[in-house]
């Protein structure tokens, strides 16, 4: 009866209506044979729930008057669950209640013992304090609770810490698959992938035609030689990271957390149910729900880097969803939906330059990262195969959209020329290894919306750009970066949309033209031998000499192109070269 009588209650309590606990006339009497530490919680909730009850009551309509409903339908849901499950709720309700207390300042409502007593460090400790007892409440929570524990969430969040996302985010980034089961597959290890945030490990050598070769086929090696290898990350952010759970059994390895305990006491206490692995999945489909939340309430805060950061390592890393696709795929939404897509992104002082430079360097790298073949694998399933493929496209879509991101935070903070340095020296370093590398495979086309999105990286690089084409051993690598080539040049003759952008845009090109001139001139004297690249030489070509004639630069590119270089031309390039020349007469 006690129980039916709460059940009311809680409807009751959706619609707004008062003190619900108190209305009831619940008595001691009627709670059965519960423990001391069960009828002291039940006490403890009913008492603050009054209070809550009179002071929203009294709030009207506003944000506090929010949060206290919120707590208050938590409130009476603990109280069920102290009902439906004595011993297992007495702790988190004791937990809530202090939270209450302490957020709303309220008289003297329960016994002043020490339990009830908070450190008093302030707000960052409560809400600690709070996110700690949220997360409590999630493993085993019914529908109605975890639907009070998000209303509670969103209506606090803004209030959370670094220190309270930490929590959550290191529940998502627990190993699905513990370190002890997970076999060989990180055998070859570096230790300088220890300070990758990605975690990604370096491709090897390959035997066969250099890697711009095979590029020619779209760039992809054959999905039956393709698997994408990734390891979990150690020291990128060492307050957010996990132990080492190595030589662990399992006892031990839940014991760090106490919801992570209770996971695997409940595996224990049943018989042929859901196991560990699964209930730790719900766990953390549960606690990326906070997160989202968190995010679509707070896109604009410094902390969103922290949780992109943690969650694109918990993608990355394959034990952090092993065997849950749905998994892999709430954090990949969360990661493009709530960060990448939001309305807004993170600003401020707070956002450290540095910190950006790491994850933007870390990402390119991770955009350069190949297929190799796993050799623990014989003759993998076409579905195993067709799972690495799509995942190497996923990591490699994440990385491409991160880098996006980045610099789109980064361009909004107006940082000078002089403080940018180190992201154009991450970036000509990887342009170097786009021309130098066989293993690198960081497509052009990625390189090339970099640009347009970004012009002054472009402007930056130019120079640099077009002395690795003139000096690069790989036909294919130069003629496939001419359309970098090109971009860049369309962005400087965009701004020249009156005189002075004009004039700026001559002055720029003007002192570019020699370093032109080199490349025309390694291009028609080693023109290719296929036809699709001899075509793109002539499009290139075509391109550059209507540039300069509409900045009214032709004369001087002519004149700084050598004799032979103008036979070459007309040899390789006839009428489009014939009509520039016509155009200086």
């Amino acid at each position: 009866m006690c129980i039916e009588q709460i059940q009311l209650l809680l409807a009751n309590a959706l619609k707004g209506e008062g003190s619900q606990l108190v209305a009831s006339d619940l008595k001691t009497s009627d709670l059965g044979a519960l423990s001391n530490e069960d009828e002291k919680a039940f006490k403890k909730l009913q008492a603050v729930e009054t209070w809550l009850s009179r002071e929203e009551r009294n709030c009207g309509l506003s944000a506090d008057a929010n949060k206290l409903h919120a707590l208050r339908y938590l409130l009476i849901q603990l109280v069920l669950q102290v009902l439906l499950r004595p011993g297992e709720f007495s702790e988190a309700a004791s937990e809530l209640t202090i939270c209450c207390k302490k957020i709303f300042a309220t008289p003297d409502l329960l016994d002043s013992s020490g339990e009830d007593e908070t450190d008093g460090d302030g707000m960052p400790a409560l809400m600690d304090v709070l996110v700690d007892t949220l997360l409590s409440l999630l493993p085993q929570s019914s529908a109605p609770m975890r639907s009070a524990i998000e209303q509670v969430f969103k209506y606090f969040c803004n209030d959370v810490m670094e220190d309270g996302l930490l929590r959550m985010l290191r529940v998502i980034k627990k190993d699905l698959k513990p370190a002890r089961h997970q076999g060989t597959d990180s055998e070859d290890d570096d230790s300088d992938d220890d300070e990758d945030l990605l975690g990604i490990e370096d491709a090897e050598e390959s035997d066969e035609a250099e890697t711009g070769e095979t590029g020619e086929s779209d760039g992809q090696t054959d999905d039956s030689e393709a698997v994408v290898r990734v390891e979990a990350v150690g020291k990128e952010l060492p307050d957010a990271s996990d132990d080492s759970d190595g030589g662990m059994d399992d006892d031990a390895m839940f014991r760090m957390d106490t919801y992570l305990a209770r996971i695997f006491k409940e595996r224990k206490n049943q018989a042929g149910g859901e196991t560990a692995h699964s209930q730790l999945v719900l766990f953390k489909l549960r606690v990326l729900s906070l997160l989202e939340i968190y995010l679509h309430e707070n896109p604009g805060k410094p902390q969103v880097l922290k949780v992109y950061s943690n969650l694109a390592q918990a993608f990355v890393n394959p034990h952090t969803t092993e065997g849950s696709e749905q998994l892999g795929q709430r954090i990949w939404g969360i990661l493009q939906k709530k960060i990448f897509k939001a309305k807004d992104y993170p600003r401020g002082e707070a956002v450290q330059l540095s910190m950006l430079e790491s994850l933007l360097e870390k990402n390119l790298k991770l955009a350069s990262k190949s297929f190799k073949k796993k050799k623990s694998v014989v003759n993998p399933s076409k579905k195993k195969q067709s799972a690495s493929w799509n995942r190497y496209k996923m990591i490699t879509s994440l990385a491409h959209n991160s880098t996006f991101w980045i610099l789109k935070i980064i361009d909004a903070r107006k940082f000078s020329e002089s403080e940018l340095q180190r992201v154009f020296d991450i970036f000509q370093d990887a342009l170097a290894t786009y021309f130098d590398s066989k293993k690198f495979q960081m497509k052009s086309v990625f390189l090339k919306e970099i640009f347009r999105r970004r012009p002054w990286i472009g402007h930056h690089l130019f120079e640099f750009l077009l002395e690795k084409c003139c000096s690069c051993k790989s036909e294919f690598r130069r003629v496939e970066a001419l359309d970098l080539v090109i971009e860049i040049l369309k962005s400087l003759v965009s701004v020249s949309t009156d005189g002075s952008g004009q004039a700026a845009s001559m002055k720029t090109l003007n002192s570019h033209i020699p370093k032109l001139c080199c490349l025309i001139k390694e291009l028609v004297t080693n023109m290719p031998e296929k036809q699709s690249r001899r075509a793109e030489v002539r499009k290139f070509c075509s391109r550059v000499f209507q540039i300069m004639t509409s900045l009214k630069l032709s004369e001087s590119f002519l004149k700084a192109l050598e004799s032979d270089v103008h036979a070459a031309c007309e040899d390789q390039l006839g009428d489009v070269f014939v009509a520039l020349k016509k155009l200086e007469r």
